[in-house]
């Protein structure tokens, strides 16, 4: 059988050519998985936040995207949510940017811990983040408002020996199938914006 394989033009099958093919199959296959870790990495970049654990602005427009098409097509009931950090002037003024980008991520994880698997959350400005809830109504999304407003206010933010006082304000909006992913943001932005006025002239 070596006579033929080499009469063909192949290496003949001894010990040595098999132990050499045997390392070229391992070395592809730790090359393969490098670069599945890769494709994994740069994936994570292009949809998360570069700051906080949550996705960023662009991912976050194309799922309000996919929203809106299931809306039209489905019915379903999804919930767009804008909260904006309160307080980051001072805090970054007064505790530096360091406390800032510090308070940004306190928040980013009491919201990535708040939410389902199927929602959305994301960091879509200096300090505003926005999430998307599925299958829920706008009142259902009120209480889910109140639940992470306590959960901002009440847990505490300890940057070194500093208490930074943050807060944050919300608003939120039904998604509707006449919508655009840039009518509905805005009208989210308002519902927050509203509350905040209504919030700071108490």
């Amino acid at each position: 059988m070596a006579r033929v394989i080499s009469q063909i033009g192949l290496p003949a099958m001894t010990d040595d050519v098999v132990d050499e093919m045997k390392k070229q199959i391992a070395a592809l296959r730790k090359e393969v998985a490098m670069l599945r870790i890769a494709n994994s990495e740069l994936e994570r970049v292009v949809v998360r936040d570069t700051l906080t654990p949550l996705f960023n602005r662009r991912h976050f427009i194309s799922s309000i995207a996919d929203r809106i098409s299931r809306v039209s097509r489905y019915g379903t009931h999804s919930v767009i949510m804008f909260i904006d950090v309160d307080n980051m002037k001072i805090v970054n003024d007064r505790y530096g940017h360091a406390a800032g980008d510090f308070a940004l991520m306190h928040v980013a994880g009491i919201i990535g811990g708040a939410v389902r698997s199927t929602d959305v959350a994301a960091r879509v400005g200096g300090d505003e983040f926005a999430l998307i809830l599925d299958e829920i109504d706008h009142d259902q999304a009120e209480q889910k408002m109140q639940v992470l407003d306590a959960l901002v206010r009440e847990t505490p933010c300890q940057f070194g020996d500093d208490l930074l006082p943050i807060s944050a304000s919300f608003g939120c909006t039904p998604i509707t199938a006449d919508d655009t992913e840039f009518s509905i943001m805005a009208r989210a932005d308002e519902a927050m914006y509203v509350n905040k006025r209504r919030r700071h002239s108490l």
